[in-house]
């Protein structure tokens, strides 16, 4: 076998999967359901991962996995087809009741109209004619014979799934493959649906396995398995056209191998049968039932399909229909289908069919749950829970795709990971993997596994130029999950041979604590965020049901729609009453958003994920600092009473708490480690965040002359030293007010006026600068007059008592001596603040002060008994005003 021709092979078959796997991404515009799917294909790398060790358990007990699975499978199924049972029609009807009046009067005229248009489902009519045939001997009940007959087909197809993934990879990866089987939710419910594409998922599977066996076999053995591969592949093409082409991928894999004899033989064999079956098969049918003559004028021919595949997004449509049907002489009508197909490509040009190409694909291969509702939805017998999550007016449907989209998504992952690790794997690779004896017992048998992806290649070029149905591909998800499961395997083998899983050990072993932290940080927030939804339930009125988007609104309160309109119509756009206000509100956040918006649709969404996602950073730049200077037992409190601070909740909403945090926390990080260009570099972006970016430059100032000694360095007159430890790293960190200077350059362009957003400040928002004392004292007044006024209490109250708390701290911190840098940027904080002319926002603002947390940490860490009442309190008190926020109150 020529090694490096099977690889470049491999590299060929990865443009059309990237391109398909591409295309289902871009159009599917769900990089988030992407990324559980990226979850799912970890999940089964772990679990072949774990229990590859056990490979001899499962070699011994194989048979009886299977079976005990086959007939758990089999009894679900069945219980659900009399659950999910349906009157067939349209295609359906034309098969089933076609085979059930053939059954009963030897013949199917009342539908010999319909395999005069539709000769491509013959072979269908005749499977289930066949099954009725049979059944009939033991039950009258024909519907549960169809649905009996295809629950034994799509059994087999689990049974040769396992045996191939078997035969290449062992027994365990076998047993995976099954689990991945019994994942697909289509196929489950699939037993009803008994048209051509549940009918034909067995061949192809089947094909695939009888060509590993065509690997050891010689002689008449040889000859044997290629006149059954031709029977199957007969039978199979028969009922559905595209099984022909995992009958071509078999071949291919020969000639690629340079295997001529079984090459030639094969495709003798498979020619040979393929061509006598159908010319006997059709012979019969032309001869016994179909008007030879009627049919050649009205059968539709396969360039009709092309034609409907290059009109719109590619689905069906009844003008075509009308168009083909307007002929009555088949060379004319053959001739303008011809015409219209070049006409169509023409009108396109290679931009646009390769537009119409991407989106077909995506119509093809993008809906995980098959287009089974298509069936399952016509005139249902009964209805049942099951159909609110399968059927497309199912008020559960939308949950169930997304799930069968994930789903489907994570196999072609693992697909894609399948030809690019042998794109790119050398013999030695596996023979480190796998050890040497069983490198050479694998490799002939292995080497079959380039028919999975050459099929799917096939499949996916035959799609993109064909009429568009999700259902076109449900015959091949058993190659797919074959593909998947070697995707499994060969990850496995791949970190195996680079040692990426001692790697991956020594990563957790030194950052293993961070990586906790930041997970817990997520489901945190999604915990506050479910417990959100029971408040909108509780408190709000949703008598037809809480959608996601009642949700994203749930957290767009007050400034959350000023970041939303600059995110999507920039500061020239963001007007109100023909002025540019919203310029008082700083930039990077709405960027950040406006840029996730290429990969999410809901701009809400992409404001939630910053916050999230820039909240669970932010705890563990703030861990790393605070356990710097105090020690974990503080930074894990400092963190606990971070996110149940009584406003932590504004970390989920859409808002800037999150990423100045993140940005804060960071900053103070590489500051204390004076790595001065990350500190610039954080620094700028904390300027384009909040105007509290510039109290960061402070603490560069102070830190300079602190640690570096900057005043005594001046008292020694030691130019030299304090230039090169004082001056050139400030000069570098001075880069960071660059950000406030970008933020200047926005007001001038908008309104030719650098400083125009304290105009705005201050004529619109009713926002300036005063004496602390003066501030202090409204807030005291509007505190002890009005406490108990919902304002009072949801702005006053908590603004008067931070006051009190934040002296305290402060004091606290002189106590302690904590390093000045975060001493500083507290004080300073506070005194900005407190020195707003119209204050509503200091408890959300604290969300910023770092070190107010830290020094809290720390105390609670002294006074260990007040740890859990505080804590307890806090939280209370959080869901408390998250309540008033959810209801409009004050809190902002």
């Amino acid at each position: 076998m020529n090694v490096n021709l099977v690889r470049f092979c491999y590299n060929l078959c990865m443009v059309p999967i990237l391109f398909m796997v591409g295309s289902v991404f871009v159009w599917s515009k769900e990089p988030l359901l992407w990324a559980v799917s990226v979850g799912i294909g970890g999940v089964f790398c772990c679990l072949l991962y774990k229990g590859r060790r056990k490979e001899d358990f499962f070699e011994r007990n194989y048979k009886y996995i299977v079976v005990i699975f086959l007939a758990v499978t089999f009894a679900y199924q069945m219980a659900k087809a009399g659950e999910l049972r349906f009157v067939p029609s349209f295609d359906l009807d034309a098969i089933y009741g076609g085979a059930l009046e053939w059954l009963q009067t030897g013949t199917f005229a009342g539908y010999y109209d319909y395999f005069d248009w539709f000769p491509n489902n013959l072979g269908g009519l005749s499977v289930l004619y066949l099954f009725l045939k049979t059944g009939s001997v033991f039950t009258s009940d024909y519907f549960f014979i169809a649905a009996f007959g295809n629950e034994i087909l799509l059994i087999l197809t689990y049974l040769f799934i396992s045996l191939s993934a078997r035969k290449l990879w062992g027994s365990f990866c076998g047993v995976i493959a099954l689990i991945m089987a019994a994942c697909m939710a289509p196929l489950l419910f699939m037993t009803d649906a008994f048209y051509t594409d549940s009918l034909s998922v067995l061949f192809p599977v089947l094909l695939f396995y009888l060509s590993l066996k065509t690997e050891d076999a010689k002689g008449r053995g040889l000859l044997g398995w290629c006149l059954l591969s031709g029977a199957v592949a007969a039978v199979g093409a028969l009922v559905k056209s595209t099984v022909i082409i995992m009958a071509a991928a078999v071949f291919v894999s020969f000639v690629i191998r340079k295997k001529w004899k079984r090459a030639v033989t094969y495709f003798v064999c498979v020619s040979a049968v393929c061509l006598a079956v159908s010319f006997l098969f059709h012979q019969y049918f032309y001869t016994c039932h179909l008007d030879p003559a009627l049919a050649e004028v009205k059968n539709t021919p396969y360039g009709h399909w092309v034609m409907m595949g290059l009109k719109g997004d590619g689905r069906y449509n009844p003008e075509d229909y009308e168009f083909t049907r307007s002929f009555s002489e088949p060379a004319k009508r053959n001739q303008a289908i011809k015409e219209e197909i070049q006409s169509r490509i023409s009108q396109r040009g290679i931009k646009g069919m390769t537009e119409l190409y991407s989106q077909k694909l995506y119509g093809c291969f993008g809906d995980g749950t098959l287009g089974l509702s298509d069936f399952l939805d016509d005139s249902p017998e009964k209805k049942s829970v099951l159909h609110e999550f399968i059927l497309y007016e199912g008020k559960q449907y939308g949950l169930y795709h997304t799930l069968c989209c994930m789903l489907l998504y994570g196999f072609f992952l693992l697909g894609t990971a399948f030809v690019w690790t042998n794109a790119i794997k050398r013999e030695t690779d596996e023979k480190a993997c796998m050890g040497e004896e069983m490198y050479r017992a694998k490799r002939r048998c292995a080497g079959s596994a380039f028919a999975l992806p050459t099929a799917l290649c096939g499949l996916i070029i035959f799609l993109m130029n064909w009429e568009v149905s999700p259902r076109y591909i449900t015959n091949y998800v058993p190659i797919l999950l074959l593909l998947a499961a070697g995707g499994c395997k060969e990850l496995v083998c791949l970190t195996q041979e680079r040692e990426w899983d001692k790697k991956g050990l020594a990563v957790m072993e030194k950052h293993g604590k961070e990586i906790k932290i930041f997970a817990m940080a997520v489901s945190f927030r999604v915990v506050v965020y479910l417990l959100s939804v029971c408040m909108m339930a509780i408190f709000g009125d949703f008598s037809e049901g809480i959608t996601f988007s009642d949700f994203l609104e749930a957290w767009k309160r007050w400034d959350s729609a000023h970041y939303i309109n600059i995110a999507e119509n920039g500061y020239g756009g963001a007007i109100e009453n023909g002025e540019h206000i919203f310029l008082v509100f700083y930039p990077l956040y709405p960027w950040l958003m406006r840029t996730l918006t290429l990969f999410l649709e809901d701009i809400r969404l992409c404001g939630i994920l910053i916050s999230v996602m820039s909240y669970a950073g932010g705890t563990v730049f703030f861990y790393r600092i605070t356990k710097t200077e105090f020690g974990e037992k503080t930074a894990e409190n400092a963190i606990l009473l971070l996110s149940l601070f009584p406003f932590g909740f504004f970390f989920g909403a859409i808002a800037t708490e999150s990423l100045f945090f993140l940005l804060a926390a960071a900053f103070f990080y590489y500051l204390r480690n004076h790595r001065w260009g990350m500190t610039a570099l954080l620094g700028f972006l904390a300027c384009l965040t909040k105007v509290q970016g510039l109290l960061l430059a402070f603490s560069v100032l102070v830190e300079l002359l602190y640690a570096e000694k900057g005043i005594s360095l001046i008292r020694n007159k030691k130019w030299g030293e304090f230039f090169k430890r004082v001056i050139w790293p400030g000069c570098i960190c001075a880069v960071m007010l660059g950000g406030f200077w970008i933020y200047l350059l926005i007001n001038y362009l908008v309104e030719g006026d650098f400083l125009k957003f304290m105009f705005y400040q201050k004529n619109h928002w009713g926002q300036g600068l005063s004496p602390m004392w003066e501030t202090v004292g409204y807030v005291k007044d509007y505190a002890i007059g009005g406490w108990y006024t919902s304002t009072g209490m949801s702005l006053w109250v908590p603004e008067l008592l931070l006051f009190i708390v934040y002296l305290a701290v402060i004091a606290y911190g002189i106590y302690r001596k904590i390093r000045p840098m975060y001493l500083s940027y507290l004080i300073f904080f506070f005194m900005l603040t407190y020195s707003c002319s119209w204050l509503l926002s200091a408890g959300r603002y604290t969300l910023s002060a770092l070190p107010f947390f830290m020094l809290t940490g720390e105390a609670v860490k002294r006074r260990e008994k007040w740890k859990i009442p505080v804590m307890v309190v806090s939280a209370m008190a959080m869901m408390l005003y998250m309540t008033g926020y959810y209801s409009w109150k004050q809190i902002m």
